[in-house]
């Protein structure tokens, strides 16, 4: 049917046409934009009113930074800070998860490590890793591999620790670089 119409007729029908799909389309903004005011408007009012109690009893109250309570915050709040700073991790400069990932890496099958232990004495600090080996051999191994690592002097292995052949307790002891 379309087709049959004269160019004339058809230019005012395309524009009929685009005309009410304008006219829909803007009705349907509309139409969601009032929906959305109403569905939005109680929690906005809502939170107004809870906003204006809130200022209300904040007034009766009056300004807690002012009078006695505000000098015990502010000793709070240094206090606090203090203990921040105390935590930061600038100052965290010893690492001791470095020094068990680096003995960790070092560690040779055979050897089973017991425990770690890390003192610090006048910024002195004493490393020494407690295990077990399963023979002698493993154990010099283990030793050697820690003191050629770069990371590690001092490293000491008491003879007594040789003593066995078999299931070596032993105790090494050395400081970081």
């Amino acid at each position: 049917m379309f087709k049959l119409l004269t160019e004339e007729e058809r230019q005012r029908v395309v524009h009929e046409y685009a005309l009410r799909r304008t006219i829909v389309m803007l009705f349907a903004l509309i139409l969601v934009l009032v929906v959305g005011i109403i569905g939005f408007l109680p929690s906005y009012i809502l939170s107004n009113i809870r906003q204006n109690e809130v200022l209300e009893r904040v007034r009766i109250m009056g300004d807690p930074g002012h009078g006695d309570s505000g000098a015990e915050l502010q000793a709070w709040l240094l206090e606090t800070n203090r203990r921040l700073t105390a935590l930061s991790p600038k100052l965290d400069v010893d690492r001791p998860s470095d020094f068990v990932d680096r003995i960790l890496d070092r560690r040779v099958t055979g050897v089973g490590i017991t425990g770690f232990s890390w003192v610090k004495v006048e910024d002195k600090i004493t490393l020494s890793v407690n295990g077990v080996a399963s023979d002698r051999q493993t154990l010099v191994t283990f030793e050697n591999r820690i003191n050629s690592s770069g990371y590690f002097s001092n490293v000491t292995l008491p003879i007594s620790d040789l003593a066995k052949d078999r299931d070596i307790t032993f105790q090494i002891k050395f400081s970081p670089l």
